[in-house]
């Protein structure tokens, strides 16, 4: 009885933040530089302009604490005795195939590592600085819960808020 209870009063605290449970498509939130959208098997974050490094390892930090079986794909061309070294970063070999005079080789990045966690956000740092712009996808299987947890250990970020949420018609 007290577990229904509990599971009730679950479902109001989500109604109230504006998700109608179970059918949501999107949750946007963010601030003027950044727009994190979350749906229940992918969260995307963009950047729109170069932002602290701290600001991205919070944002990838807080993605681990919520989710931690959180992960980011990324290919990456390097030498082939360059492939230990992103491993020794925490990175997880998922296949490799030779490019030309390099390697052409995927990573799993697991958000259960906190090196590897670590290692992303200054590879993320860096492509930002270059690029001016970032757009990367990490996938989860955060609920309903897990977004108003992520958007609630994120709002103290200056002038983070919620911008859209997107629910089914049902």
């Amino acid at each position: 009885m007290l577990n229904r209870e509990l599971q009730s009063a679950e479902r109001v605290k989500v109604k109230l933040s504006g998700i109608d449970p179970q059918a949501l498509v999107s949750f946007e939130m963010g601030n003027d530089d950044i727009d994190l959208i979350c749906t229940y098997g992918k969260i995307t974050l963009l950047c729109r302009s170069e932002i602290p490094d701290y600001t991205i390892g919070l944002i990838l930090k807080t993605i681990s604490a919520v989710d931690n079986s959180t992960s980011h794909e990324t290919e990456i061309l390097c030498d082939f005795d360059d492939i230990q070294n992103y491993q020794r970063m925490g990175y997880t070999l998922v296949s490799y195939g030779r490019c030309s005079d390099q390697y052409r080789v995927a990573f799993n990045i697991p958000f259960s590592s906190e090196k590897a966690v670590y290692n992303l956000t200054i590879a993320l740092f860096d492509e930002l600085s270059k690029e001016k712009t970032l757009k990367k996808d990490f996938y989860w299987s955060g609920k309903d819960h897990n977004i108003i947890q992520l958007f609630n250990e994120l709002k103290d970020i200056n002038g983070w808020k919620v911008k859209t949420i997107k629910n089914k018609d049902i």
